[in-house]
This record gives structure tokens, C-alpha cells and sequence, in this order.
């Protein structure tokens, strides 16, 4: 048979080892490593296994591609999607200086190819994050060849033509150089900072581009470019309100540089401290929402450039609308502050607001002082709250130009509704130019001069309060005023006059208690028909009502008349008092009285006269230099004192330094001797009451005021005895029977008398 069961078995062992190591060798990721033992009947060995492929990522840190062994660096790591969540670069003190990564790229319109340069190059369209951990830094600088790419970038040539060929100047695409670069959309997120800088040359495109969003979530964000600072070709630009600094400017002079820039879509600003810089500070295709923040918009084109058919602007927003509802915005510019003229899109058939101001602070202000540069450049203007200040400069310029850009009439105009808090437009010629004129429903002020000191005038609220859009075509013609302001607040007292209640004085006496104003100052009248800011002043006693209005200052209007009534009282005539120093305690009719006279000077009177009068039965006990005349225990060297007889006179000639004080006469007195004190006496005849009084004038008048009547009281005692030559009654020492000396003719009539009525008893 010749071929054994032994040798057979062998052959089909070795075929089945050849067969199953074939098939292991075409099995997708099998690359054995190590030989199949050698065949001993073949006399060879099996092919040994390959390893792994490194997993590569459309990612480039510098010049090196990341990937699945390469996905750390200094600075830098990388974690790719997964599970959701989007791939993610954490950059933690990450610092680069270079050309970058650089690929062949075509433009996104499909018209050319050029070269894209970037330190940070993320090369797809899905969304890249970038987490910030620390400090980091790109700077771009140009290609070691002068700007062109290096060797084998786009393929290598044949021989030294073909090599000048390629590098044609003619046929080479574009360099353009960023600091980020991204195909898709960009997040940026974290607490520390990072700085993208290409600006320093000339090629330099933008510090951060995306074809599709960017969003700035926190952390700070400087970036530079050469035309762009942030750069959003089809998405929008959103920085929100946990971000930090952000900054976006450009180095280039051209008319297309642009701080900020979504080409078709928008820009939203929720917070942060945001400054964008370029010819035109912010730009888009689509709308401007501001909700929060800080956001300064600048033009930084020299004060000497030349207005081009690009307007130099701080915010550029030509078929959107610009919507602040919170934060604070200041727009600098050029030409204008705010460019928002709306031009209609495509399918639009009719305008809409170009500028909607909800809330928040605006500021916008133009420099050009050759043309026409205006604060706000809006087709159609409605602010409903907020603040607004709009300044234009030129000679042609205004401060808010409402005026359509296609050039129709009786369809811009500007709105202002009750909830706005402050609006302000001023320009050299004229505050506000609008087609249909300017609807409002708050009070405002014009003025004929941009400094607002002149020519103030109120304006009225717009027709029965209408302030809709719509409405609007009944708004009224501003243009005359170089400044205007709405509302018009009235200018109100922070303290308000206060009447008085005031003695007649005889002298002009101001009438109310000056109150303070906020906004204006104070102003009376006494017949409310002309005011004044003196104080008013009257004379005579009654009643006045005085009127007062606030007069607003250069932005306030005045306030409604109010009134204060005061009174000065009638003529006050003080009525003297007196006192004695004895009352009825005399012990002898030597002893002394001591009288006090007190006189009240009024506030009107310029001269004083007092006199009193003393009872026969007395007499004084000292001359008239020896009257003590006193003011608060001054003696007034200028009274005039004299004694006539039984008036002793103290007279005042100019009495102005004694107005509401009181003045004091003191002068001695005693009982004359032999004085008839009978008519005196009272009904017991033990007590005789002599009476004493004062009297005053002022100023020489007919009218004359006198004391209250007061006695000064001597004790008498019974009559007992007679003496020729005695008085009917006279003092003696107190407690003493009073003696009566009866004349010798009354004796015996007396006598007489007596015996008649003795014998008229004894005959009945």
C-alpha cells in the first residue's frame, strides 16, 4: 500500500497547524508576537502577531497631533468624548509661543483654499471644551519660511521647478494665523485665564475662531487677532454670567476688524467685565442681547481716519436688533456709538426695532468732528427702561438719529415709555433727528444749547399717553432742541418752608423759615404771580399766605405751587407793674417806702416814657438823681429822670437796645407829715389804703397803658384825747389807740349836745 495510517496522521496534523495559523493571521487585530513552534515535517516556523494602532484626534497642542499615547503634555491634557460629554482640554499653566499646527482648509463659502495656523487647531465639528486650571498663554508668530508652509505640508515636488511652481505667490492659499482655532463649537469654562494672542502680524486672523459657537462660560479671556479678538463664523458668541475679564481686540487698521464678531449669528452677554476693541468694537449678522454685565464697546480706528462706507462704530448691528435688558453698556466710537439701522432681511416686509433698551445703562458717544458722527444710529428706538445717554459730535451730528437707512419716510421714529428712569440725547445739531418724530409718555425738558443751560423748555407727553410703534407717527418734532431729557423730574425740598408766627416788631421781619431744595432752588412770592428767591418780608400785623415753587435746575423741571401761611401779631402794648417794699408794715410815719416800677419794652418801640403819680399824704424822699434806673442790673445812664411835684417821670429817648426787655424804676417815698388820712380809711376806720399806679407811652403816642391799681396800707388806731392843731387822724406806732385833738368850739357844741339828748331821755 505503501504509505502507513502513521505517516497519514502526521501529513494532517502539519496541514491543520499551516490552515489555523493562516486564519489567526487574517483576523482583524491579531498579530501574534511570538512563532509557532517549529514544524518538525515542514522545517519552518509560523509568522509572529503585530501590535495595537495608536487611536489618533482631530486635536493639535502646538505642532503634535494628539492622541490615544500622546493625550498629556506641560500644561495640557486631553479627555475625549465619551459617554456624552464632550471632548475636553484642561490647560493648567499651558504656555506656547509659535506658528502652530497648520492645515489646508478650504473656505467655508467654497471659494478658496488658504492655510490655517494655530497653537491650539481642533479639527472637528463637534464641540471642544477647554477647562481652565491655571495661567495660560498662545502667542503666534509666522512660519520659519517666511509665512509659507513647511515641506510636505500639501505634498513635496519633483525636481527645483516644480518646487517654485508650488510656492507661487500667486497660486498659494492664504495664511491665516490664530491663537484657537476650531471647526466646531468652543466652550471655554473654569476660574483661571487664558491668553490667545495673534495679533503680532499681519496674517493674523483672530485670537479665538470657531465655525460655530463660543461660549466663554467663567474664567478670564483675553484674545487678540489682527482682524478679529473673538470670532464665530455660523454660531453665536455667548458670554455668561459667571465669566470673568473678557477682552477681544484687534491689532489691524482695515475697515473689517472686528472686537467681537458672529458673522451670521448673534452675540448674548449675561455678565462679566467685557471690552471688545476694532474698527468696529462688536459686530454680528444677527441680534445683540445684553442681560448683564459690564460691556465697553470701542472703535479703535485713530481720531484722523476717514470715514469709509463701513462705518467705524462701537457696536455694528445692521439686520438685528440691539436688546439691553440689564448690565451696563458703554459704546465709543468713530462714526457712531450704536450702528443698529435694521436693514430688512430677506422676506422682512417691514422695519422693526432696531434698539429695544428694557433696563440697564447705556452710554454711547461718537468722536468724529468733521461729518455727521451721531451717539445712536437706530432706524426705529423704543426705550422702556433703564438709563440712556446718546452724545453726538460734529456739526452734523445729533445725539439719536431715528431715521430709515432705506431711505423712506414716515417708518423710524423713537419711542420713550413710562418705565424709563433716565434718557439724555445732546448733539451739536440736534438732539434727535426721527422721520416721525419722538412719542413719549413721561415729561421732558429741551433745550436750545448742547450744555443744557439754555432755552429750557418742558415738553409735554406725547398724545393721550400712546407710545406704541404704531403710534408713533403723531410723535413730535425734536429737532429744534440741542438737548433732551426725559423725564423731567421736578426738583423737590428736602426741607420745606415753614411759616411763622411773629410779634409786631414795627420792622420789615422775613415771613417763612428758608426751606432746601434737590434739583432746583426755592422760590416765593406774596401775590403768586412773581417769584422771587429772596425771602419774603412784611411790616404790618395780620395774616399772609406765602406761595413757593421749586425752580428746577438744567434737569429738572419745577414743582407744582404750594403755599405757608404766617401771621404777624397786633401792636403789643406791656402794661407796667408795681410793688412797694413795706405793704402794711410801717412802724412809724417816718419810715420809708421803697416803690418798684417794672416796664416790659417792647419789640417795636423806640422810646419809652413812665411816670407815676403819688397821693397827696405822700412825699419823696429823694431827688431825681437819686431814681435807680435799671436794666438787668445795668444801670441806663440814658433815662431821663425828673420830679415835679407829686409826678416823678422817667423818660427813654431811644429805647432800640431795650426791645424785649424789661427795665426797673426804683424810687423812695414816705407819709407827709400831717397828712389827712381820713379819706383812706376803710369802713372799721383802723386801716388807711393809700393808692398807687404807673403809666407808660411808647414812641409818643396818644395810647397810654397803666398798671393795676395797688394800695400801700398804714394801721390806724381809735380816736382818743384832742390837741389843736392835730390831723384827723394820724399814724402812730403800729398797734398804738390813734389820738384826735378836737378844736375848743366842736368841744363845747359837742357838749351842748350831749345835755340836750340827756334831757330828751329823762323827759320820755
Amino acid at each position: 500500500m505503501g504509505t502507513t495510517l502513521e505517516s497519514k496522521l502526521q501529513r494532517l496534523a502539519l496541514s491543520l497547524a499551516v490552515v489555523i495559523t493562516m486564519v489567526l493571521g487574517l483576523m482583524p487585530g491579531m498579530c501574534p508576537g511570538k512563532a509557532l513552534a517549529d514544524d518538525a515535517g515542514a522545517g519552518h516556523a509560523a509568522p509572529a502577531l503585530k501590535p495595537a494602532a495608536d487611536e489618533t484626534y482631530p486635536l493639535w497642542i502646538g505642532e503634535t497631533q494628539v492622541t490615544s499615547t500622546n493625550n498629556t503634555g506641560q500644561g495640557w491634557s486631553f479627555v475625549p468624548a465619551a459617554n456624552g460629554n464632550p471632548a475636553t482640554l484642561t490647560l493648567s499653566g499651558f504656555s506656547y509661543t509659535g506658528p502652530g499646527h497648520v492645515e489646508t482648509l478650504q473656505d467655508y463659502d467654497g471659494e478658496w483654499d488658504y492655510y490655517r495656523h494655530a497653537p491650539i487647531f481642533w479639527n472637528a465639528e463637534s464641540e471642544l471644551v477647554v477647562e481652565l486650571k491655571g495661567e495660560s498663554s498662545v502667542v503666534v508668530t509666522a512660519d520659519s519660511a517666511d509665512g509659507s508652509v513647511s515641506e510636505g505640508i500639501v505634498g513635496e515636488a519633483d525636481d527645483e521647478d516644480d518646487e517654485e511652481e508650488y510656492y507661487d505667490e500667486d497660486e498659494d492659499p492664504t495664511h491665516n494665523y490664530c491663537g484657537v482655532f476650531c471647526a466646531g463649537s468652543l466652550t471655554i469654562r473654569g476660574a483661571r485665564s487664558l491668553t490667545a494672542n495673534a495679533g503680532a502680524i499681519e496674517d493674523g486672523d483672530a485670537g479665538i475662531f470657531a465655525k460655530g459657537d463660543v461660549n466663554i462660560e467663567g474664567g478670564s479671556v483675553s484674545a487678540t487677532g489682527y482682524a478679529y479678538g473673538i470670532y464665530s463664523y455660523e454660531g453665536t458668541v455667548a458670554i455668561g454670567a459667571n465669566a470673568g475679564t473678557v477682552t477681544a481686540e484687534t491689532t489691524g487698521a482695515e475697515h473689517s476688524l472686528h472686537g467681537i464678531s458672529a458673522e451670521y449669528g448673534d452675540v448674548t452677554i449675561d455678565g462679566g467685565t467685557v471690552t471688545a476693541r476694532g474698527y468696529r468694537g462688536i459686530s454680528v449678522g444677527g441680534d445683540i442681547v445684553i442681560n448683564g454685565g459690564e460691556v465697553s464697546a470701542q472703535c479703535s480706528v485713530p481720531e484722523s481716519y476717514t470715514t469709509s462706507i463701513m462705518a467705524p462704530c462701537g457696536i455694528a448691528c445692521d439686520y438685528g436688533t440691539l436688546t439691553v435688558n440689564g448690565g451696563s453698556l458703554t459704546a465709543k466710537g468713530h462714526q457712531y456709538g450704536i450702528y443698529a439701522v435694521r436693514h430688512p432681511s430677506s422676506g422682512e416686509t417691514e422695519l422693526v426695532p432696531g434698539i429695544v433698551i428694557n433696563d440697564g445703562s447705556v452710554v454711547a458717544e461718537s468722536r468724529e468732528s468733521e461729518s455727521s458722527a451721531i451717539g445712536i444710529n437706530g432706524c426705529i428706538m423704543t426705550v422702556k427702561g433703564g438709563s440712556v445717554q446718546a452724545t453726538g459730535s460734529g456739526n452734523k451730528a445729533y445725539g439719536v438719529s431715528a431715521i430709515n437707512s432705506n431711505g423712506e419716510s414716515g417708518s423710524a421714529s423713537l419711542v420713550v415709555e413710562e418705565g424709563v428712569s433716565s434718557f439724555i440725547a445732546q448733539g451739536p445739531a440736534g438732539a434727535i433727528n426721527a422721520d416721525t418724530g419722538v412719542t413719549n409718555a413721561v415729561l421732558g425738558l429741551g433745550y436750545s444749547d448742547v450744555a443744557g443751560t439754555e432755552g429750557k423748555t418742558a415738553i409735554a407727553v406725547g398724545t393721550e399717553g400712546e407710545v406704541s410703534v404704531e403710534a408713533s407717527a403723531g410723535g413730535k418734532d425734536l429737532s429744534g432742541y440741542k438737548r433732551v431729557l426725559f423725564p423731567a423730574t421736578a426738583a423737590s425740598a428736602t426741607t420745606s418752608p415753614a411759616g411763622k408766627s411773629l410779634p409786631y416788631t414795627g420792622q420789615p421781619q422775613e415771613l417763612v423759615t428758608a426751606g432746601t431744595a434737590s434739583g432746583g432752588t426755592i422760590q416765593y412770592s406774596l401775590d403768586g404771580k412773581t417769584y422771587v428767591a429772596e425771602l419774603p418780608i412784611a411790616t404790618d400785623p395780620g395774616t399772609y399766605t406765602i406761595y413757593y415753587k421749586l425752580v428746577g435746575d438744567a434737569s429738572h423741571v419745577d414743582s407744582q405751587v404750594q403755599t405757608v401761611t404766617s401771621t404777624i401779631a397786633e401792636k403789643a402794648y406791656p402794661v407796667p407793674t408795681m410793688s412797694n417794699s413795706k405793704g402794711s408794715a410801717f412802724a412809724s410815719q417816718t419810715d420809708e417806702i421803697t416803690y418798684t416800677v417794672n416796664q416790659e419794652v417792647p419789640n417795636w418801640a423806640t422810646s419809652v416814657r413812665t411816670w407815676v403819680d403819688l397821693e397827696s399824704v405822700l412825699q419823696y424822699t429823694m431827688d431825681a438823681s437819686d431814681v435807680a434806673v435799671t436794666c438787668e442790673g445795668a444801670t441806663l445812664s440814658s433815662a431821663k429822670v425828673s420830679v415835679d411835684g407829686q409826678r416823678l417821670t422817667v423818660a427813654i429817648d431811644d429805647a432800640t437796645a431795650l426791645r424785649g426787655k424789661t427795665m426797673q424804676i426804683s424810687y423812695n417815698a414816705k407819709l407827709r407829715s400831717g397828712a389827712e388820712l381820713g379819706p383812706y380809711l376803710n369802713a372799721e376806720g383802723n386801716v388807711a389804703s393809700v393808692p398807687y399806679q404807673a403809666h407808660t407811652s411808647f414812641d409818643d403816642e396818644s395810647k397810654v397803658v397803666s398798671s393795676q391799681v395797688e394800695n400801700v396800707k398804714f394801721r390806724v388806731s381809735a380816736a382818743s384825747g384832742s390837741s389843736a392843731g392835730a390831723t384827723k387822724s394820724s399814724l402812730a406806732k403800729t398797734g398804738d389807740a390813734m389820738s384826735y385833738a378836737v378844736p375848743a368850739a366842736l368841744a363845747e357844741l359837742a357838749a351842748a349836745m350831749l345835755a340836750l339828748a340827756a334831757r330828751r331821755r329823762m323827759r320820755d
